[in-house]
């Protein structure tokens, strides 16, 4: 149940397989010092920079990555925004409400193209749509308000849902054939398979789709060393494109940092997340269009998330340096 200790991690660590600072913080000669923060345990949902990592891809790109272990109470953005980490995973939503918090962070790497948060249910369950679920008086675990659910209820009233919090804990989805809960896609679904607890998951994609996990570094890092931050985007999306050609190659290291997560559910989480990192238009991996931005803007505003017309999202999308050809940020529409 490696989800479960979301509410127990209450602090960042270093990966001790990832951290090659000297004792004084210093890089290696030649190589320049890049901390990166995760916002959850190592699983494959980083599976591609951990193998850039592994395949030495940083060092050969002059970078000494410090990969950090996150957790729900490591707050990432924050960290990122103060300068007390270099590039973080976060939500595309942190990032604009950041900004428009005075802010100044830019994405350079989206993980995931598709959201992979959706609602868990079991397979028994007559529901098999998001109007089905939202329509209902069905009892529903999720977090304390997040965006999804003020654009479900929007789109669908959701007047005879009870909503209760999510905890991350799949004990209650278990007792009860009619539970329904948050999930992440390539998470609690697998733990279920891996238990024999046949399942459906509703994946909220359709009515709220930004870009998840995302990489963002301060504009000002982003500004005044871009030759860094590209070297970083590239390397990376190389070690996306090496994890999804062989993640048995690479989810052994990823299982040692994360004893609460088999290597078996690794390998099965790794196949779910594909096509949900992949460009399906065969762009690379880690691109971002601004339309998606933008949409995702339009939607925060429309449910109070942010203010309108303060947190311009055309200004938190990094566009590569003239000439460059990392192709891992698009600005095409």
């Amino acid at each position: 149940m490696w989800r479960c200790v979301r509410l127990a991690v209450a602090a960042f660590l270093c990966v001790p397989s990832s951290c090659t600072e000297s004792k004084d913080g210093a890089a290696p000669a030649g190589r320049t010092a890049v901390r990166v923060q995760l916002n959850w345990v190592p699983e494959p949902e980083f599976g591609g920079i951990f193998a850039a990592q592994q395949d030495g891809l940083y060092s050969l790109a002059g970078l000494d990555v410090d990969i950090r272990k996150g957790g729900s109470q490591v707050p990432v953005a924050q960290l990122v925004a103060s300068g007390q980490a270099d590039f973080g995973v976060m939500t595309a939503e942190d990032v604009l409400t950041l900004r428009d918090r005075g802010g100044e962070l830019v994405a350079v790497f989206a993980i995931f193209q598709e959201n992979p948060t959706g609602f868990l249910l079991h397979e028994s369950n007559p529901i098999t749509t998001l109007e089905q679920l939202w329509t209902s008086s069905s009892t529903v675990a999720v977090d304390a308000n997040p965006p999804f659910v003020r654009l479900l209820n929007l789109q669908f009233g959701g007047k005879d849902l009870k909503l209760v919090p999510y905890t991350g804990a799949l004990a209650g989805f278990l007792a009860s054939k009619d539970a329904v809960q948050q999930c992440f896609i390539t998470a609690e679904p697998v733990e279920c398979r891996l238990r024999g607890v046949p399942t459906r998951v509703l994946s909220i994609a359709p009515v709220f789709n930004p870009y998840a996990a995302v990489l963002a570094t301060r504009a000002s890092t982003a500004s005044a060393n871009p030759a860094m931050v590209e070297s970083f985007v590239r390397a990376t999306s190389e070690g996306w494109r090496r994890y999804f050609a062989d993640p048995a190659k690479y989810n052994p290291a990823i299982a040692a940092l994360n004893p609460s997560m088999s290597i078996e559910a690794m390998n099965m989480a790794a196949e779910l997340e594909r096509p949900l990192i992949v460009p399906a238009d065969g762009s690379a991996i880690g691109s971002m269009r601004p339309a998606r931005w933008q949409q995702l803007e339009r939607e925060l505003v429309q449910v109070g998330t942010i203010a309108a017309g303060r947190t311009p999202s055309a200004g938190a999308l990094w566009t590569p340096p003239s000439g460059s050809n990392s192709g891992a940020t698009s600005t095409k529409p």
